[in-house]
């Protein structure tokens, strides 16, 4: 995937999901896309959005996504203190001030600079530690990461890899999507974040960087950013945080994805029904338990009964005209 370069500090932007704005995660700089800049990325969210119709045909969804890796992937290799080297090939790189994330096919590796590495002993201790309720029946351990392995690097920094499935991608790369779309995605955020108040965990890295999708399973799975989680009613930096900021992200993020600014700025349209976006300008429910049941309520208000619908599937096809 293409990157862009701060003309402030020489690192990776971030494009917003709209693929018209970035931003630079370590200065805070901005930037608006040029129209060569636009139609790249309009043309990248395509091609995902394209990937992303298909659900039955395992031969078809295989051939997509090999073009699709072709046509974006970067190669780089990684040189241990053996002096053996790791070739990866990653769709999406993703920089934040304690690490870099490259997305392979079927793993995630974390990349720690020596100032940091103390934040993969954090990560392992943090995804190590989580537990899962007794009476879990979606296997909810499999949305979160296990760690695969780890290696150190000639140059002092670290690699941390776990593992994704293969058609698992960072939330991000699907750019702007449609309120039903949303709704699921919410759904399955609200999974996450009752898995997080079960272990009074907070997650202050809970968003479209963070999160990859399966959009055929309708899944979502938070793997990164674990190294900064902390215990419910912590102190940092003078902020003490809590579980509901869990359930505050979850609003964040999905007003995002709808193409909004944050969850302030969302507004009513035909694509994003008036409980849906009074849920998402809403306060949170004090628990991610009473969160989630408030969700199925807004959920049936929005949109009716529950159907499983491919990705960009219009109403039409989904109840039929008229309805």
């Amino acid at each position: 995937m293409k990157y862009i370069t701060c003309k402030s500090c020489g690192a990776s932007m971030v494009i917003d999901p709209s693929g018209k704005n970035a931003y630079c995660p370590y200065c805070g700089a901005e930037y608006v896309l040029d129209h060569r800049d636009t139609d790249y990325y309009r043309d990248f969210y395509d091609r995902m959005r394209g990937f992303l119709k298909l659900s039955a045909d395992a031969q078809e969804r295989r051939r997509r996504a090999d073009e699709l890796w072709k046509y974006a992937a970067d190669e780089m290799t990684f040189e241990c203190t053996d002096g053996r080297k790791i070739n990866i090939r990653s769709m999406n790189t993703y920089k934040s001030k304690s690490a870099e994330a490259y997305t392979a096919r079927e793993n995630i590796i974390f990349r720690f600079d020596p100032y940091n590495a103390d934040k993969s002993d954090r990560f392992r201790r943090a995804v190590s530690a989580l537990d899962y309720p007794s009476a879990d029946t979606r296997s909810l351990s499999d949305f979160f990461p296990l760690i695969s392995g780890g290696f150190k690097l000639s140059d002092g920094s670290s690699l941390l890899a776990i593992k994704k499935r293969a058609d698992e991608y960072p939330l991000r790369l699907f750019g702007a999507l449609s309120g039903r779309h949303t709704a699921w995605l919410i759904g399955r955020m609200e999974n996450i974040c009752c898995v997080l108040e079960y272990n009074s965990l907070v997650h202050p890295d809970f968003g479209i960087d963070t999160l990859y999708i399966d959009p055929y399973e309708h899944q979502a799975s938070l793997y990164g950013g674990w190294w900064n989680a902390v215990k419910n009613n912590t102190s940092v930096n003078g902020r003490i945080y809590k579980t509901r900021d869990n359930l505050t992200a979850l609003r964040e993020t999905a007003a995002r994805v709808l193409g909004f600014e944050c969850a302030a700025d969302v507004k009513e349209t035909p694509d994003i029904p008036k409980p849906f976006a009074d849920f998402l300008r809403g306060a949170p429910e004090g628990n991610a338990y009473d969160d989630f049941a408030l969700w199925d309520d807004v959920l049936i208000k929005s949109y009716g009964e529950r159907k499983f619908i491919n990705m960009d599937t219009d109403d039409e096809e989904i109840y039929g005209r008229g309805h």
